[in-house]
């Protein structure tokens, strides 16, 4: 427990080792230098120099040429630039993956939140925790995706209860399917696309609840399920107790377990209220990873759940999750670009690329182009502005390959 909220982080000595090396080099003021070079992250509150995002450090990653790959290098130079210079405010950090390689990796420096508490002004870097807000529900996702062990259209079909056998409701409630829940298209009364993440907004109210999970499910009804979508951070808790039940482990240890450490994540931390039942951290938005981490992920969806030779989502989940099953979003959809898939944003740009993307407030995203073999990974600190620069970025990146 930590100021009234719930987290859980590991590291492993690697990253610890990394750790040192760059506070070493940060002592002797060879920060440049190697932030440049063998380090891999950039100095962010540096004067950018050209070709200053390749990537050095590859880990368990392969590292490309981003001009080889395609990319124009003069745009990429121009897109850290414009960053640096405030054009795309606060962004914190800006990964690509190109067909598996690693091909660009550049960290800013900005204003950061840690779940909503001010941080300050943060100089980011290769070793940075950061909020991925929404995102988490993405990866709650991909981690019921490993946990079911039905055929995944039959699962998906199945009444939601039948993964929560203990849990008592009214009739109606008791035929809505899991696949209502992860579409949001499940018809609850629920107040959070026009309400400030305050004391009136449901997720809110959900923090204060002694079992999520039954107070989502508790709710009544206003539209008939798989009518209507409307945006429900609860239905995602509602995910992460359902993982409970058929694991035995909290989402944040069958995360560790299952998702992150065979993609070598060494360190995250999941945030939530500590007070549930049961004892599982925030599914809808507690998440904080590394960028490269997170672009990791983006790397599995990429590439139909593998990672390396190793599978570790079922391609059947990622197929299933990457289709556009709410058509429309309404105000959300941005003049029919976005619809959504199992917690997954799904859109076609007007450019013609269907894009699979994680959604997170403050300009988090992960973006997933399969079409262009891509993985774009943004961090940044726009909190509650949803200024969509993050898209705007999404789209310099496609400008630079064509």
């Amino acid at each position: 427990m930590n100021n009234g909220l719930w987290k859980r982080s590991s590291e492993l000595d690697t990253g610890k080792q990394h750790r040192q090396i760059f506070k070493q080099i940060r002592k002797v003021g060879l920060v440049s230098l190697v932030l440049c070079g063998s380090i891999g992250g950039n100095p962010s509150q540096a004067t950018p120099v050209s070709g200053d995002w390749k990537p050095v450090i590859s880990g368990n990653w392969k590292v490309g040429d981003a001009t080889e790959a395609g990319f124009d290098q003069a745009a990429l130079d121009k897109l850290v630039m414009n960053i640096h210079n405030g054009q795309f405010a606060n962004t914190h950090a800006v990964l690509i993956e190109h067909d598996g390689e690693l091909v660009f990796e550049r960290y800013f420096s900005g204003r950061d939140e840690e779940w909503g508490r001010p941080t300050g002004v943060r100089n980011f870097e290769l070793y940075s925790l950061h909020d991925v807000r929404s995102i988490s529900k993405s990866v709650t996702s991909l981690l019921l995706g490993i946990a079911l062990t039905d055929d995944v259209k039959q699962a998906v079909s199945k009444p939601a209860v039948n993964f929560l056998p203990d849990m008592e409701l009214e009739t109606t409630a008791r035929k809505i399917t899991l696949h209502q829940l992860m579409t949001m298209t499940a018809g609850f009364q629920w107040n959070e696309m026009t309400t400030p993440y305050n004391s009136s907004n449901d997720e809110v109210r959900l923090y204060r609840q002694r079992n999520p999970a039954h107070y989502v499910m508790s709710r009544p009804l206003v539209s008939k399920p798989g009518s209507a979508w409307y945006y429900n951070g609860g239905t995602t808790q509602v995910l992460a107790s359902m993982i409970t039940e058929l694991t035995g482990k909290r989402l944040d240890a069958y995360a560790r377990d299952k998702l992150f450490e065979p993609l070598g994540v060494t360190e995250f931390e999941w945030h939530g209220p500590g007070r549930w039942t049961p004892d599982n951290p925030a599914a809808m938005s507690g998440l904080r990873l590394k960028a490269r981490d997170l672009a990791k992920i983006g790397s599995v969806f990429l590439h139909d759940g593998k990672w390396g030779e190793h599978q570790i989502v079922p391609k059947e989940w990622v197929d299933i999750s990457s289709v556009r099953h709410v058509k429309d979003v309404g105000d959300w959809s941005d003049n029919g670009v976005w619809g959504y898939g199992y917690q997954w944003w799904v859109g076609d740009l007007r450019s013609g690329e269907r894009v699979i993307a994680g959604f997170g407030n403050g300009n988090q995203r992960l973006f997933v182009i399969p079409k262009k073999r891509l993985v774009i990974t943004i961090n940044a600190g726009d909190y509650n502005l949803f200024t969509g620069q993050s898209e705007r970025i999404l789209q310099t990146v496609l400008q630079a390959l064509d």
